[in-house]
C-alpha cells in the first residue's frame, strides 16, 4: 500500500502540534500495517508558486500533446498513484496555509487527477481514503471550510472516503489543554487503527 503524506505545516520539526498528531496516526498505521510505504511531501520545502495564464497555457498544451510524463505534472502524477492519502495542515485563518491551495492547484489536472467524459469531471485517483489532520488554536466546529473544501476536492478526484481529526483548543489559557490534547490523540490513534 502506498501511503503519500502531504506535510503543509508552518513550523519546524517537533515545534508543529499538527506534525507530531500525523506522525501519530502514521506511527500507528505503521504499527498494524509494517508493509506499507509512505512516502513524504513537505510543501513548505518545494516552494510551488500559483499558477499563472502562461503556466495554464502550457499544462494544457502538455495535455492536448498527451505529453503527460512532463515535470510539470509530477505532484499531480504522485498524488493521483498514491493509494492512501494523509494531509496534516493547521488552522489557519478559516481555514489552511496557501501553500495547500497551491499544491492543490498543482494536482488538478485533467486526464491525470480527473477527466472529462463528455459534460462530467470522473476522478481518475487511485486512493480510496483521504485523512486530514489538523490542529487550532481556537474551537473550529464542525463546519471547517478547509475540511469542506478538501472533501469536495477528494469527491471530484474519485476518492471516496474523507476523513477529518483536528485537535482544538490548543492555544485557549482558561481550558484544560493537555487533556484537549490527549483526546485529540486517543481519537487519532482509534482512526488510525481503523485506516
Amino acid at each position: 500500500m502506498r501511503v503519500l503524506f502531504v506535510d503543509c505545516c508552518t513550523k519546524e520539526g517537533g515545534a508543529s502540534k499538527t506534525r507530531q498528531l500525523c506522525r501519530i496516526f502514521l506511527d500507528e498505521v505503521k504499527r498494524l500495517h509494517p508493509e506499507y510505504e509512505v512516502e513524504t511531501l513537505v510543501l513548505k520545502e518545494k516552494k510551488l508558486v500559483p499558477l499563472e495564464e502562461t503556466d495554464i497555457v502550457r499544462r494544457n498544451a502538455l495535455i492536448r500533446a498527451g505529453e503527460t510524463g512532463d515535470c510539470m505534472f509530477d505532484h499531480a502524477r504522485q498524488f493521483a498513484d498514491a493509494e492512501r492519502i494523509v494531509a496534516a495542515a493547521p488552522y489557519w485563518d478559516l481555514s489552511f496555509p496557501s501553500m495547500l491551495k497551491v499544491y492543490i492547484e498543482h494536482i488538478f489536472v485533467n486526464g491525470i487527477a480527473f477527466a472529462y467524459e463528455g459534460p462530467r469531471a470522473v476522478g481518475r485517483c487511485s486512493a480510496e481514503k483521504f485523512m486530514y489532520i489538523q490542529t487550532a488554536g481556537g474551537f473550529v466546529g464542525e463546519n471547517e471550510p478547509g475540511s469542506m473544501y478538501l472533501k469536495a476536492v477528494c469527491k471530484m478526484l474519485g476518492i471516496p472516503e474523507f476523513q477529518y481529526i483536528c485537535a482544538e483548543g490548543m492555544d485557549i489559557q482558561e481550558i484544560d489543554r493537555e487533556q484537549q490534547w490527549r483526546t485529540a490523540v486517543e481519537e487519532t490513534v482509534k482512526a488510525a487503527q481503523q485506516w
